[in-house]
């Protein structure tokens, strides 16, 4: 049967992405572990995570952002942004996209379902639970809650973090069990058990672990050294900017895989190969590194994520919500735990400045 991968488009960016790395810390729950990285040593931290502690990116725009890296909108303690029209300044609300083999299949369009969107582009997580249909399944892949500093595989969430988690869970209150997915770091672990605590849900779930999703899936090379590759081409923003100029366009192929491809391929291999195995809905907890490119790809580059330009970078509890039919077509909408979809690290440091927009 032909599987429609039917990409929505948005605009997203980069900031610096660092891996973390390790092994799970095993809480008090039981943990399940899939992967379809065949011939992984899973003792072996450094073949597993790629010898890296640079899952996440480097918290703060002191971090990326220096005077020099500024756009050159920005001068003299003034910055004047790019112009927007109404519509895109403005929250607007989208149709999900629909899927092409339904659609040929019926001989007519399906119903779809309204979603607002903000004006980053992104759906809250609750608006797009509530929207599935009895017989679709969804997968909401989505950044980790707020962490602590240091970024090492026993990073633990602050204390606003599991705050963030909890707040989402609660949007998410239903009988219906959920299944969670976790890169086995102690914060994918953490945010998973918070979210179903905010749930209500009576015991810890039975979080299951898959590799695939450390943050390692789109590059080519370890995340330490991306930093070092992005340097070698002369960009401030290290490896954040990096990825940001190429989930939207420019190709590093020594470095990352091309992302649209590889993102259909982890579609193919991870999601639907597990799919039945989890439950109708699954929150999969991974790192920014790799759910920024994947909101990239889902909206086939219309969040406003683009860090190179504007110093966006995907927010805590955001990402992808990847749905299902019946018929394993898949549409994505991006999606949001918080507030919003986008950390704007520009506004953080002008504002840590005194700098007026």
């Amino acid at each position: 049967m032909m599987r429609a991968f039917t990409l929505a488009i948005f605009t997203a960016g980069a900031f610096v992405a660092c891996n973390d790395s390790g092994t799970s810390s095993t809480d008090t729950q039981s943990t399940e572990i899939e992967s379809s990285a065949d011939g992984l040593d899973i003792s072996d931290s450094d073949k597993l995570f790629g010898g890296s502690s640079a899952q996440d990116s480097p918290e703060g725009p002191v971090a990326t952002t220096s005077s020099s890296a500024l756009p050159a909108r920005f001068s003299s303690g003034q910055y004047d942004p790019p112009h927007a029209s109404p519509a895109e300044s403005s929250s607007s609300v989208e149709p999900f996209p629909e899927s092409s083999s339904s659609a040929e299949s019926s001989g007519s369009a399906p119903a779809v379902t309204e979603i607002a969107l903000d004006k980053d582009g992104f759906a809250t997580v609750a608006d797009v639970y509530r929207s599935l249909a009895p017989s679709e399944k969804a997968v909401f892949i989505i950044r980790h809650s707020e962490r602590e500093d240091a970024v090492t595989i026993e990073t633990e969430l602050t204390a606003n973090g599991v705050k963030m988690a909890q707040d989402l869970g609660a949007t998410l209150k239903s009988d219906e069990e959920f299944s969670y997915i976790t890169s086995g770091f102690v914060r994918t672990n953490e945010t998973a058990n918070n979210i179903s605590k905010g749930r209500g849900e009576a015991n810890l779930p039975k979080l299951i672990t898959n590799y695939d999703i450390t943050g390692n899936w789109f590059l080519k090379i370890s995340a330490d050294s991306l930093a070092q590759y992005a340097s070698k081409l002369g960009m401030q923003g290290s490896s954040v900017e990096l990825m940001a100029h190429w989930a939207y366009g420019e190709p590093y192929p020594d470095a990352l895989y091309e992302l649209e491809p590889r993102a259909q391929e982890f579609m193919e291999k991870v999601i639907l190969k597990n799919l039945p195995k989890w439950k109708r809905v699954s929150i999969m907890v991974s790192h920014d590194i790799f759910v920024m490119p994947l909101a990239v790809f889902g909206s086939g580059g219309k969040v406003a994520l683009k860090y190179h330009e504007d110093y966006h970078w995907i927010n805590y509890i955001a990402g992808l919500a990847v749905i299902i039919d019946s018929q394993n077509n898949l549409r994505y909408v991006p999606v949001k735990g918080a507030d919003s979809g986008v950390i704007d690290y520009l506004a953080i440091y002008m504002a840590e400045h005194g700098i007026k927009r």
